[in-house]
């Protein structure tokens, strides 16, 4: 692993790992109310041992305090550091260390540098830094203390930078520190544009505008900003170029001045710049509380699409760390709730949600749909439509006739067909007739779907008695994992008509009441009374033969 060179510089707040570079620019003078390091100057050296400081300025001057990167270091020999094992070790040292980010190109590093940050500090820490060549640094005051690694260009995509901080307080176990930084390619180094502030007034906006920083571009090379409206991408309401800096960096300002109530809504800005392009939003109210606002995305789509991928739900403008409610419900029952979800809403004070259907549906969910949102003691509403694409069978089933007498039921010219249609060709249909309150199976039979997908069984009552079998039976049919449920009603009449339940001895609470006969069949619970009728398909030719007549 190449070695680099390690400088110190103080810095009063903590960069967080992974969200960018540090706050302060290699080389330029530490906040005032940032703890510096103690510089060597002489007899007055911040060394432990009290060595003269190094010459870094490259004329014989020592860098003066808070001179960037180079004027937060100390020349003392690692070797001249207080003796650990000289007094009784304590409790390690309580402090945290965090890199600025994991990633950078050779140039990066060797230009700007990876910083790092240790917070808890006392005054009089030394603080070592390996790989690196500048020695060690005296914590001047209790706090923050922060330093910036950099490299030479020898450095190639695909090394990996390791780096170790070593914390000594006298009386305590020394604290070690250790981290990682990857070196990329130039070409996958990432642009990214902060655009402040995000939210504002329109007052303010016409005053103050935004203001746009863009990291990661080409160094001496020119990027183009321009703004945007949000739902309206072909409407552009400004643009200019500047050039990058040798860091990579470009900032600009944008002053409205007039437009007025034109300016309020969601704009984006746009940043391009060598073949890289970044976008970032900011939104204008009118000064008010922001309303929230729930999105929906897509609007319309297919079945198919929709059992695939479902809609992305968003509610803006809520409070950050709020509860964020997202409920879906059919637009013809808005009561009743389908589906919901909670969460939380991130820094950006909105909730994100996505409902994606589960289970059985098919086209069951062909239709439009109601999403509710609230957070707070706000709420909105937005609608989406799934439409009937063809790409989803949803097989039904039909009981004719629905009401019967118990004279045609046992006659077996007669009785109840059972039909399952839509389904696939040669696909196997199970049909289940139970009694009312489904704690008896009386029948059950597959069959096969013809070439249109329709299979169909009767069924008749065995005995000969009609009263036997008054009564309400409910039926089951399953396709291709899709169950649907019917019924069918005995009546004690001579025909279909009426749903009498008089049948003297017989009762008429349903199949699981009616009297044995000498008939069984196989498979078939105790009591069974139902029997299939012969070649269900012959009928089902025949009754259609006779709707085309």
């Amino acid at each position: 692993m190449k070695r680099l060179a390690l400088a110190a510089t103080i810095a009063l707040t903590a960069a967080l790992l992974g969200i960018g570079p540090a706050g302060a620019e290699i080389g330029a003078p530490a906040p005032a109310a940032a703890a510096e390091p103690t510089q060597s100057t002489g007899e007055d050296a911040s060394d432990p041992d009290g060595s003269p400081g190094q010459d870094e300025t490259g004329d014989g001057q020592t860098a003066p305090p808070g001179d960037g990167a180079d004027g937060a270091h100390n020349d003392s020999d690692p070797t001249d550091a207080p003796d650990e094992g000289t007094e009784e070790q304590t409790d390690p040292i309580s402090a945290s260390f965090s890199l600025d980010r994991t990633e950078a190109t050779a140039e990066e590093i060797s230009t700007e540098g990876i910083g790092y940050t240790i917070d808890s500090l006392e005054a009089g820490d030394v603080v070592r830094a390996e790989p690196g060549s500048e020695g060690a640094a005296t914590v001047a005051e209790d706090g923050v203390f922060s330093g910036t690694i950099t490299g030479g260009t020898e450095l190639e995509a695909g090394d990996v930078l390791e780096v170790t901080v070593t914390v000594q307080r006298d009386g305590q176990q020394a604290k070690t520190f250790s981290g990682s930084v990857t070196v990329v390619d130039d070409a996958a180094a990432e642009v990214e544009l902060s655009v402040t502030p995000q939210t504002q007034t329109i007052d303010d906006y016409l005053t103050d505008g935004i203001s746009m920083s863009v990291t990661g571009c080409p160094a001496g090379e020119d990027v183009t900003l321009r703004i945007i409206a949000e739902d309206d991408p072909d409407t552009q309401y400004w643009e200019d170029s500047t050039r990058v800096d040798d860091e990579g960096g470009a900032s600009a300002e944008f002053l409205p001045g007039t437009g007025a109530d034109g300016w309020i809504g969601d704009f984006v800005v746009q940043a391009d710049c060598g073949g890289h392009s970044a976008e970032a939003g900011f939104s204008v109210t009118d000064g008010g509380i922001p309303e929230a606002d729930l999105r929906v995305s897509p609007k319309s789509q297919p079945l198919a699409d929709f059992l695939d991928g479902g809609v992305n739900m968003t509610m803006v403008n809520c409070h950050v760390d709020s509860d964020v409610d997202f409920r879906v419900s059919s637009a013809d029952d808005p009561d009743t709730v389908i589906w919901e979800e909670s969460q939380k809403a991130g820094e950006d004070a909105a909730g994100y949600a996505e409902f994606v259907p589960r289970g059985d549906g098919g086209t069951a969910w062909v239709g439009e749909f109601l999403v509710t949102a609230s957070c707070g003691d706000q709420s909105a509403e937005a609608a989406f439509t799934v439409t009937d694409d063809g790409s989803v069978v949803d097989p039904t089933l039909s009981v004719e006739p629905a009401t019967i007498s118990g004279a045609d039921f046992v006659n077996r010219d007669k009785g109840v067909m059972l039909t399952v249609t839509d389904c696939e060709p040669d696909a196997r249909v199970q049909f289940e007739v139970w009694t009312e309150d489904f704690d008896t199976k009386l029948y059950e039979q597959t069959a096969r779907g013809d070439d249109d997908g329709v299979a169909g069984v009767q069924v008749y009552g065995l005995a000969d008695d009609p009263q036997a079998y008054v009564g309400t039976y409910r039926v089951k049919a399953n396709c291709m994992d899709t169950g649907m449920d019917g019924r069918f009603v005995v009546t004690g009449g001579d025909s279909g008509a009426g749903a009498g339940t008089d049948s003297g001895n017989a009762g008429g609470s349903g199949g699981d009441s009616m009297p044995r006969t000498g008939a069984e069949i196989t498979g078939l619970a105790a009591g069974g009374l139902l029997i299939l009728g012969g070649a269900a398909a012959i009928l089902l030719a025949r009754r259609r033969i006779q709707f085309e007549r």
